[in-house]
């Protein structure tokens, strides 16, 4: 996943703007099931695990050194990343070219406009991702605020 993060000691905070097939992780799976995203991002994914709460979520947070713990690798979910700071946006820009490359393949079963396919997927994303009009120009945005580009 490409990211943009920012200077956690001056701003304390990490921002992902999304893009590629990546960008697929930020809906819900009621998306992925009636637009078999999987189909846009690999076979790999079969849903969208990447918004699956883990195991360690359920771990005592205090023990934040636990190797197995919430704090871990163990819990890297959309939505414990989120908890932590991690600020995830989603371009606009991205959904219309997602939206028309669904109609292209001939996924598109209520047979909806690029518009009306792109406002479903607006509609249905992760709780808590910002939308955002484009990632060129606000990754220029974050750049000048302190934020660096990491990949």
């Amino acid at each position: 996943m490409k990211m943009i993060t920012g200077r956690r000691d001056v701003l304390g905070t990490s921002v992902s703007v999304t893009h590629g097939t990546a960008h697929l992780a930020l809906y819900d799976q009621a998306m992925w099931d009636k637009y078999q995203l999987t189909r846009l991002a690999s076979e790999k994914f079969k849903t969208n695990t990447l918004i699956i709460e883990q195991k360690a979520a359920a771990a005592d947070p205090a023990n934040y050194e636990d190797p197995a713990g919430v704090f871990s690798s163990e819990d890297n979910s959309i939505p414990a990343l989120m908890r932590r700071g991690v600020v995830f946006m989603c371009c606009h820009d991205a959904i219309w070219d997602q939206a028309a490359a669904l109609i292209k393949a001939d996924v598109d079963p209520d047979r909806l406009s690029c518009a009306a396919l792109a406002a479903e997927l607006t509609n249905h994303l992760v709780d808590g991702v910002v939308l955002i009009p484009g990632a060129a120009a606000t990754m220029l945005e974050l750049e000048q605020a302190g934020f660096h580009y990491a990949q």
